[in-house]
């Protein structure tokens, strides 16, 4: 079995475990009435960064560890389209830590039960900053680049998740797979792509 086939169950089985320690300590009964819930979700979790194309290295992913922390509000009754904002942080010693702002578009149909898919698509803004120290060549002199550079980029994420409900409103353990690109990183590379592993929760309290 090839790294990137074992790294794809290791992401699966900590998904699963997650789904599994939520079903049996927190919402071992649920409640069959119709609930009343607040108008944002709450997310947060932890994610693994790289400058790799996708599905590429993805060991590599698991050497940079970041989180991102957001919400959402849905456009429709049945919260299949969705409004995200979120920010967050990675450390990323080979090209730079990083810092994110960023909006998507949510598509998140029902598959099976309490199964769902998700698929996003947005806009974020990407502060990178230099892993050493960097120059710039101006007028015959070689000068200190104090910071890091901002590039606008367009994440495409994709992947599932499992829905709870209990006493306190509901849960949803999730994980997804991201694809950015990112524009504007200096002349010789105006293009370049970060790829993502995303494993999160999203809250959803009651009124």
């Amino acid at each position: 079995m090839n790294s990137s086939l074992r790294l794809k169950g290791i992401m699966i089985f900590l998904f699963l475990c997650c789904v599994l320690l939520l079903n049996n300590k927190v919402f071992a009964q649920e409640s069959v009435l119709e609930q009343e819930y607040r108008k944002y979700s709450i997310i947060a979790g932890i994610q693994f960064q790289n400058f790799a194309l996708p599905f590429k290295d993805l060991e590599s992913n698991f050497t940079h560890p970041g989180f991102f922390i957001g919400s959402e509000i849905s456009y429709n009754q049945k919260e299949t389209l969705i409004q995200q904002a979120g920010l967050g942080a990675y450390a990323n010693k080979d090209i730079g830590n990083g810092l994110f702002l960023s909006t998507q578009i949510v598509y998140r149909p029902k598959i099976y039960n309490k199964f769902y898919g998700e698929l996003k698509a947005g806009l974020s803004y990407l502060r990178v900053f230099h892993p050493t120290q960097a120059y710039i060549y101006e007028n015959g002199t070689w000068n200190d680049i104090v910071g890091g550079k901002s590039q606008l980029g367009i994440p495409l994420d994709f992947g599932f998740g499992y829905s709870f409900t209990s006493s306190l409103g509901e849960l949803s353990p999730f994980m997804l797979y991201q694809i950015a690109p990112a524009l504007f990183y200096n002349d010789t590379l105006p293009v370049n792509i970060y790829t993502s592993f995303l494993i999160g929760l999203r809250v959803k309290l009651l009124k």
